[in-house]
């Protein structure tokens, strides 16, 4: 039972956090900028999401898996647009 609630306090913490991408994932399609965005940011957040994954992987923990393989998703996505924009801007 408590390895449940552990579990579960796990997931919520982990839908409240990665829910923050959202209001930048929105801006950045809006606008088809991700000018504002850090491409250094998006390379260590990356790769420390990724790790966060694989250790959430190692310990079998949903909360750990599920935030950080959405978390991953939304960094690339805003990656994508990062690159986008530089070969944009590189073109001109």
């Amino acid at each position: 039972m408590k390895e449940n609630f552990v579990e579960l306090i796990g997931l919520v913490a982990g839908v409240l956090t990665t829910s923050g991408y959202i209001p930048q994932i929105y801006s950045v399609i809006k606008h088809n900028s991700a000018e504002g965005l850090s491409g250094l940011f998006l390379i260590i957040m990356t790769i420390g999401i990724s790790l966060w994954l694989l250790y959430g992987i190692i310990q079998n923990s949903l909360a750990l898996i599920f935030a950080n393989a959405f978390s991953l998703f939304c960094l690339l996505v805003l990656g994508f647009y990062k690159i986008k924009d530089y070969y944009r801007k590189n073109q001109q």
